[in-house]
């Protein structure tokens, strides 16, 4: 069973755009989100491999 925290949506992040560095900083926010929702999509092959594997 996948838990649903790795299934849920991820929320936008709250940064504001008003100079240059506010614009980085949203950026590091969304490259972060990728990270973890890869991390996510990877745990959640993980979990699919190993139940698939039981069933066998």
């Amino acid at each position: 069973m996948v838990p649903p925290s790795l299934t849920s949506p991820l929320p936008h992040p709250a940064g504001t755009v008003a100079t240059n560095r506010g614009l980085l900083d949203l950026l590091a926010e969304y490259d972060g989100l990728l990270r973890r929702a890869n991390a996510d999509r990877a745990a959640v092959v993980e979990i699919l491999s190993h139940d698939a594997g039981a069933e066998e």
